[in-house]
């Protein structure tokens, strides 16, 4: 019996895990950062293979929240429990004036999304200013989770789950199975990028602009319902897309834009810096990369890259990946050979084998022939069957 419970906390663990990545955590996530390329100004053009990195990684911030305590009031503010909200329509920006006003506790209660914005944002300068571009791309990842998130009206409100206007579960509603199912249709053209001298106002103008859209994620969901008799079938899912796709289509062209306009500012605040050694290892090209897998989850087969980039002293490098169980037992062996500089993608068919639902582990292991450099990365990829 024990044995047997311990293995039901294990699934439900991993179930949980799974729908971390899900939603507008995925599927939302990957369309908008993916899309800078949308509004990417021609002034960054030595930086165009970005999109790529940033659709991969637009989740690490959610997987971090199953690791780090501090990292989910990030992803949300309830700006509507700030009274002064309420009766002017604006907060105190300044992260300590808000605390000295309403007490720490509660102003992380209430979620400090602006401010990760914000904090992101200056890290992405610094990296910039130091032409540190490989931790630039990993704290521009982050800035683009935290702006869609912003533009998600449900992260914005106390009234985030419907909780409070009787219309619990909303939430994953919305973000998450019907962006699943219509985002095939979320498609849209990039805009100019814009300027700003105040990040501060910048970030926080457009979340009070984004608010006045969770009234009409609201009715939407209870617009679906009255044709679907209540419930969530295909039905409700089918009107609520009928209803609330302007508005939709609508915040992933603006987060998608606004993303490209906080990365172009920040490297016009950082002095326009340009990579000027092709050869220098902390130049974009010189990056081995393994990338998320795509879909993830995925049922049955999934899709693996990796870039071997040209170095200065080496052509070829000795490639393994490897897909490993959570225990460490190897599953399989999709490579295993010598590779020259260049993308590569294979796939992974987790029904092609007993495998269960489950975390897995995707490993590159990647040694420079001629310097012996070695490279290394892990990610996780999730099977539900």
């Amino acid at each position: 019996m024990k044995n047997k419970i311990s293995k039901i906390s294990l699934l439900l663990i991993l179930i949980a895990v799974a729908l971390v990545s899900l939603g507008w955590g995925s599927v939302g996530h990957r369309i908008i950062s993916g899309n800078i390329v949308l509004s990417w100004p021609s002034d960054l053009s030595f930086l165009t293979n970005w999109s790529a990195f940033l659709a991969d990684h637009a989740s690490d911030a959610d997987i971090r929240k199953n690791q780090d305590p501090n990292e989910a009031p990030k992803h949300y503010i309830d700006i509507d429990n700030y009274n002064e909200f309420i009766t002017t329509g604006r907060i105190s920006q300044n992260f300590d004036s808000v605390v000295a006003q309403h007490g720490y506790n509660f102003v992380l209660d209430q979620g400090i999304l602006p401010w990760a914005i914000l904090t992101t944002y200056d890290s992405l300068i610094s990296c910039f200013t130091r032409k540190d571009w490989n931790k630039a791309m990993v704290f521009a990842a982050d800035l683009g989770h935290y702006v869609a998130d912003a533009h998600m009206p449900l992260h914005i409100t106390r009234n985030y789950n419907g909780q409070f206007s009787n219309q619990s579960g909303i939430h994953s509603r919305y973000e998450s199975n019907m962006i699943s199912r219509y985002s095939t249709q979320i498609i849209y053209a990039g805009s100019p990028v814009d300027t700003f001298d105040n990040a501060s106002d910048y970030v926080f103008n457009f979340i009070y602009y984004n608010y006045q859209y969770v009234d009409s994620v609201l009715l939407a969901d209870t617009y679906a319902k009255s044709f679907s008799s209540g419930q969530y079938n295909d039905t409700y899912y089918q009107k609520l897309w009928e209803y609330s796709s302007g508005i939709t289509i609508y915040l992933f062209s603006s987060a998608s834009n606004i993303l490209t306009t906080m990365i172009h500012q920040a490297w016009l605040d950082a002095g326009s810096p340009t990579i000027t050694n092709v050869n220098d290892d902390n130049a974009i090209a010189e990056n081995f990369v393994l990338h998320q897998n795509y879909p993830n989850p995925f049922n049955p087969s999934t899709k693996i890259k990796y870039t071997i980039p040209q170095k200065v002293n080496s052509q070829w490098s000795i490639v393994s990946l490897k897909v490993y169980n959570v225990l460490g037992n190897e599953i399989a062996t999709l490579v295993n050979e010598s590779k020259a500089a260049g993308e590569y993608e294979v796939e992974f068919n987790g029904g092609n084998s007993n495998l269960s639902s489950g975390v897995y582990l995707c490993s590159l292991t990647s040694v420079e022939v001629g310097t012996g450099k070695i490279f290394s990365s892990i990610k996780k990829m999730v099977l539900l069957k």
